[in-house]
């Protein structure tokens, strides 16, 4: 039946076919085999290194499987004589087997055994090596059964420059296993620059340590998954949970059309740590992880087509920093894959996680996704384009659907949300302690959207009005603002204040038009509150203040109480004072004005009203005096 031709076909053909046909040069007997680059003596003994491209692996002393019988023409089943190569290294000091270019094909597992604490000697830090991956002269291992081609149980072994495939992607299909028989946690493997092609599973890695860095993995299910051992674990306490599944290198790794990428399993996968996945590309796959991770970096990774939650975090979820990636949908063009998410915490608490520098693109919902509550999370100058693609309105760019505390949303560009005037930031429970500040978002939408905001909150929203900045305190509590300067400010103020000012030129021109403003107001540290307003004459700055004794101008000049239009209903005193003020020096009557003056007739101040015309002198008929009674005065009742 006729195939059509597609890449992922052009991709497994060239890796059977194509890199089959290097193997044309090594499939006849080992002193045939030698390349002109890397020349191979008839008899066993150590290869020479010619080849620039095995500059840094020093094959000296390794065995090769052709010693042993191995064809490597894609066709003969080359099984015992790569085990026997690899047996013969635990007799070796070298620890090396090397596979010249060509296509080996295996019906049962590899196994490297675990002989530490089995020999006298250590004879584990084996390395199988070959050369290069999906080059012209690539060593190939076509793994022809559906099981696990290697088998790797020793500690701090290598696998580099092998490229493992296998003809049709099956349940139990994996390429490489990583397990120590003793100490079953102590690892350390290193696996670099390889290729795996068509595996269900291709690297399965269990136990600490894992060095697994400029991979490509293609076509397949899951390219990395990490596991703890049931049993077997030996060492001191930081050998087990939680500090024993740690130590992970995981970089510049190529991951072609995957279901995941890197996958942490099992019951204990909320203990997986230690980890950099950094600078890797996923070109077309589901997830770029999936699992448990704590004290953690994900920095740098581009994650192109994802059709799933591309960073799935279903344990742990505390201490980490995800910054740098680009992780993005298909785009506009027809069938591109497009993420749900691009980061989602999926059945965890999340807790001290820093998301930053990131651009999110081509999101069919939330971007970034808590499901359950959150703490002390910062999300800081990370982009957000076409998001909320289904048009839901109940998405946001940022959405935590439980209560959040300490949350720092600050410096983010949010694109415009398919549905219009809906909050980029939503938090379905209670928001506390938390700021959200300094976004730019679609003119017409408020930044949050919240169930509560709590105490301890700052938000500044873009729109305009009396919300533009909110402050929330508890309650009796107050919002405290401190001077940083040790003299304090220029004007003399030595604590705290709220101002507005003007740059324009033209018209009222730049300086402080008003305001509030704390002041001291004695050695002992008293302070009083200045209420302060640019004058409308000359733009100077008049102001009143409110202290604990009383509502004083800061300079004898007008300052009226009400007005003729908006007056005081009623004023309620313990007493007044009006200061005397000469009778040269009245002001222009005022109707209902009332002043104090001296009085021409006797020793004492008196009262002088005026009608609107003239002042009068209120008719003084005696004083009062402690006991209450009233004494005549002479003259009284005479009026000027």
């Amino acid at each position: 039946m006729h195939q059509p031709v597609t890449r992922r076909n052009m991709l497994r053909t060239a890796s059977l076919a194509g890199l089959a046909t290097a193997a044309g040069a090594v499939s006849a007997p080992l002193s045939a085999a030698a390349s002109p680059t890397t020349a191979l003596p008839a008899e066993p003994g150590p290869p020479e290194l010619s080849d620039p491209a095995l500059a840094t692996l020093d094959i000296s002393g390794a065995t090769t499987p052709q010693e042993f019988g191995a064809l490597a023409d894609g066709v003969n089943d080359d099984t015992a004589a790569i085990q026997a190569a690899i047996d013969a290294q635990f007799e070796r000091l070298s620890k090396i087997v090397w596979f010249p270019p060509g296509t080996y094909r295996i019906t049962a597992p590899l196994v490297v055994r675990d002989t530490e604490f089995t020999e006298p000697m250590n004879l584990n830090r084996i390395v199988l090596a070959g050369q290069g991956t999906m080059g012209v002269r690539t060593s190939l291992i076509l793994v022809d059964f559906d099981g696990t081609g290697l088998e790797m149980h020793a500690p701090l072994c290598g696998i580099r420059g092998l490229s493992f495939i296998t003809r049709t992607r099956t349940p139990g299909s994996v390429a490489v296993r990583t397990a120590r028989t003793n100490n079953t946690d102590d690892m350390d493997a290193t696996i670099t620059e390889c290729t795996f092609v068509s595996f269900n599973q291709a690297v399965v890695h269990v136990g600490r340590g894992l060095v697994f860095t400029n991979n490509l993995v293609a076509i397949s299910g899951t390219a990395l998954t990490v596991q703890w051992p049931t049993d077997g674990t030996g060492g001191g306490d930081l050998h087990l949970l939680p500090y024993g599944m740690r130590k992970w290198l995981i970089e510049g790794n190529h991951f072609h059309s995957m279901n995941q990428c890197i996958a942490t399993t099992g019951a204990e996968n909320e203990n997986f740590r230690g980890a950099v996945i950094s600078n890797n590309l996923v070109d077309i796959g589901r997830r770029f992880f999936v699992g448990g991770i704590i004290n953690s970096t994900i920095v740098g990774n581009v994650v192109e087509h994802a059709s799933g939650p591309a960073i799935d975090i279903t344990a742990g979820g505390s201490n980490l920093t995800i910054a740098g990636n680009v992780i993005g949908g298909g785009g506009v063009e027809p069938g591109g894959n497009r993420p749900p998410n691009a980061i989602l915490f999926r059945g965890v608490d999340a807790h001290n996680v820093t998301i930053s520098g990131n651009t999110f693109n081509w999101i069919n919902l939330d971007p970034v996704a808590f499901e359950q509550s959150a703490s002390e999370i910062t999300i800081s100058a990370n982009s957000f384009d076409n998001w909320n693609l289904e048009r839901s309105v109940i998405r946001g760019a940022v959405r935590i659907a439980g209560d959040a505390a300490g949350i720092s949303v600050m410096g983010n560009a949010f694109g415009a949300n398919t549905v219009p005037a809906n909050a980029p930031v939503r938090v379905t429970g209670t928001l506390t302690g938390s700021t959200v500040s300094g976004n730019t978002l679609d003119a017409a939408a408020p930044v949050l959207l919240a169930g509560t905001v709590g105490e301890g909150c700052y938000v500044q929203r873009r729109s305009a009005g009396p919300n533009e900045h909110e402050l929330t305190s508890a309650k009796n509590g107050a919002s405290v603002v401190r001077a940083t300067a040790a003299d304090g400010y220029g004007d003399g103020d030595a604590y705290g204040s709220f101002l507005a000012a003007s740059a324009q030129v033209a018209g009222a021109g730049p300086g402080v038009k008003g305001g509030v403003r704390v002041v001291p107001a004695g050695e002992a540290g008293a302070a009083v509150v200045e209420l302060v307003a640019a004058t409308a004459e000359a733009n100077a700055l008049a102001a009143v203040r409110v202290g604990a004794d009383g509502v004083v101008p800061t300079a004898d000049n007008e300052r009226d109480l009400g007005s003729a239009e908006l007056r005081m209903r009623r004023v309620h005193a313990h007493s007044l004072q009006l200061v005397p003020n000469p009778v040269a020096e009245l002001p222009e009557p005022v109707a209902g004005g009332l002043v104090m003056v001296p009085d021409a007739l006797g020793p004492f101040p008196t009262l002088a009203v005026s009608d609107g015309r003239r002042w009068y002198r209120v008719i003084v008929a005696g004083y009062l005096t402690a006991d209450g009674a009233t004494i005549e005065v002479p003259g009284a009742g005479e009026m000027s």
